[in-house]
């Protein structure tokens, strides 16, 4: 289907509508009655979109992503900082504000299938959002993109800890504690000083 204006009206209608109710509503309860009606369309026309609410999900969440991947081009490259802030800050902040959704997919769905997709986009992201600190390294003794993927993996963990706990401390003081247990490593496996930040 040629992707006319009205196609693309439509598409960021489902998306909008799919966002905005998984801030709200478990995943798992949203119907794509509910999504239909929040964006004004018709049913059929979800269909001539997407094949089903998962597909929908995917989308979505790659154009939410990549949205919170924009706010990273600040970075500094030497403190990887973000406005003073760790790399992480921003993926808190995003947590706290879709906490019904995360909450379903760290805690109670069981979906691994989102969490996967969730854990290897981040790490994608990690392995460049590094690429500075390797430039500066001359001996890296774990592979890059371990690294990444242990990074991504402990960052949902900590996620999963901080819905668990109500979350009950700041974004951003997630964002250092997460800092403060995993930059020696990575630093480390770099092969550089743990003066910079991770």
């Amino acid at each position: 289907m040629t992707h006319d204006r009205r196609f693309i009206r439509t598409e960021s209608a489902l998306q909008t509508a799919l966002l905005d109710l998984i801030r709200v509503t478990p995943y798992d309860a949203i119907t794509i009655d509910q999504i239909v009606v929040r964006a004004n369309i018709a049913r059929k026309t979800f269909y001539a979109h997407h094949a089903n609410k998962d597909e929908l999900l995917w989308v979505s969440l790659s154009g939410l992503y990549e949205r919170i991947v924009q706010k990273m081009n600040d970075l500094n490259p030497l403190t990887l900082l973000l406005d003073g802030k760790p790399l992480s800050y921003p993926l808190f902040v995003h947590v706290r504000e879709y906490q019904v959704f995360y909450h379903w997919i760290l805690i109670d769905s069981g979906r691994t299938d989102v969490i996967t997709h969730i854990w290897d986009y981040m790490a994608e992201v990690s392995y460049h959002k590094h690429s500075p600190l390797r430039a500066l390294s001359t001996q890296i003794s774990v592979p890059p993109p371990l690294i990444a993927q242990i990074l991504s993996g402990a960052l949902l963990g900590a996620a999963r800890w901080w819905l668990r706990e109500g979350l009950t401390t700041s974004p951003e003081s997630m964002a250092y504690t997460f800092s403060l247990l995993m930059a020696p490593g990575v630093l480390a496996a770099m092969g550089l000083d743990n003066e910079e930040e991770a």
